[in-house]
């Protein structure tokens, strides 16, 4: 009766109802701690992943964060490359030694050095797998021994983070369901209190919504070339793009409304009826989750007293 317990609740109740009807092979999640000990604990068999973006996003914080330091402020510049490298390594690595080989470079390049003698986690010799670098770069080498350069080895041999990176190796993302969660938002949105019938109902408005718009093509020119759009981050201070869709048609809204007609037309009861709750309806649950159950209320009044009379 913790609101902490929810989502592993929630998440345990899906896992269920998915595996009543299909095979699982593998659960994509973020860090979640509870989540991560319920699978190790209670499904050894399913393959968990970590969400390679949430990932991401934590490890630039850390070198963001290390970068705050006036000591250290050459990380900031370098901050998006080494979370870039991230990514490559967990797309590129099967393993957990070949992840390392990748990984641990970045502290050999951050101060150009792309050719080492002994390799992490073997006797052969490192190196990096980049091409040849521009001349022209806009950002300085981080000097070795340095206050910024022991900051960053600190974050990249972190030895909880290596301890996690058999979560990376299978590089999932959890992002349609991110977007798919954003689209409920504008069918049931959190400023309003709904009935379980209602929000079921406005979810599954929005997954019908969402499911024909989730494979749009781009749309593109006359001449065939990609439309892009332009978008400005606040958080990274740089602009970028992202392809345009095709305008959506929202053509299952008309089929809907049909139906609707045609249900109410053939219905003979009507629709004033006394309505019966389901029997796993939230509605059974008493507004207020209380260790004890409540005494009469005559005796409650008769304790209350006002301060004011």
């Amino acid at each position: 009766k913790k609101s902490t317990n929810m989502e592993k609740a929630g998440f345990q109740r899906a896992l269920e109802d998915v595996r009543s009807s299909n095979n699982v092979t593998e659960v994509v999640t973020d860090a979640h701690l509870q989540i991560g000990a319920l699978m190790k604990r209670q499904y050894p068999q399913i393959k968990h992943s970590h969400d390679i973006w949430h990932a991401a996003k934590n490890l630039g914080k850390k070198i963001v964060k290390a970068g705050q330091e006036k000591s250290c402020r050459e990380l900031l510049n370098w901050s998006q490359d080494i979370v870039n490298h991230f990514w490559h390594c967990s797309k590129m690595a099967n393993t957990h030694e070949e992840f390392l080989d990748l990984w641990v470079g970045v502290l050999h390049h951050v101060q150009n050095e792309h050719e080492w003698a002994l390799s992490y986690v073997g006797l052969s010799p490192g190196s990096c797998s980049h091409g040849e670098l521009e001349e022209n770069r806009d950002k300085e080498w981080i000097e070795k021994g340095s206050p910024a350069h022991l900051a960053l080895t600190k974050i990249v041999l972190d030895k909880r983070f290596l301890n996690n990176i058999h979560y990376y190796l299978n590089f999932r993302s959890t992002s349609n369901l991110e977007i798919f969660n954003n689209h409920i938002l504008m069918y049931a949105s959190k400023r309003i209190s709904y009935s379980p019938p209602v929000y079921r109902a406005r979810n599954i408005l929005a997954a019908l919504d969402y499911n024909l718009s989730v494979d749009l093509p781009t749309d593109t020119r006359k001449d065939g070339t990609t439309r892009y759009h332009r978008t400005y981050s606040k958080k990274t201070g740089r602009w970028t793009v992202v392809q345009r869709k095709t305008q959506k048609t929202y053509s299952h809204i008309s089929d809907i409304m049909r139906k609707i007609l045609q249900s109410r037309l053939e219905s003979v009861g009507g629709m004033h009826q006394a309505a019966e709750l389901a029997e796993g309806d939230p509605r059974r649950i008493s507004r207020t989750i209380a260790p004890k159950s409540p005494p009469p209320t005559t005796k409650l009044v008769v304790k209350k007293k006002s301060r004011f009379q």
